[in-house]
């Protein structure tokens, strides 16, 4: 018995996950999730969205998770913790000059 198992090749290791530096997000970033993402961001931090992301979430924890969405809707399976060392860019949208006020 010990012999067959010997035999049985070990299962490839995970491919590491591959992640940008830096994200950016526009003053208006896109906050959509799935309620597979609530659960999952629950699962990883133990926390609900609302406590992680609502007007008395940390500062540092409101980014990770616009982070972690934004990467999460790039097609990264991303964990919570690998969202903490990722700068985030804010980028400023110019006016439209078509769009001025009389």
């Amino acid at each position: 018995m010990a012999e067959a198992l010997s035999k049985v090749p070990d299962p490839e290791p995970a491919p590491e996950l591959q992640l940008p530096d830096s994200i950016t997000v526009t003053a208006t970033p896109e906050m959509r999730l799935s309620p597979n993402d609530i659960r999952r961001l629950r699962e990883q931090t133990g926390r609900t969205f609302a406590e992680l992301s609502g007007d008395e979430a940390d500062e540092a924890d409101r980014m990770q998770t616009m982070t972690w969405l934004q990467l999460r809707r790039q097609g990264h399976d991303v964990r919570w913790a690998d969202c903490g060392d990722i700068a985030v860019e804010f980028q400023v949208e110019e006016p439209d000059p078509t769009k001025t006020e009389p």
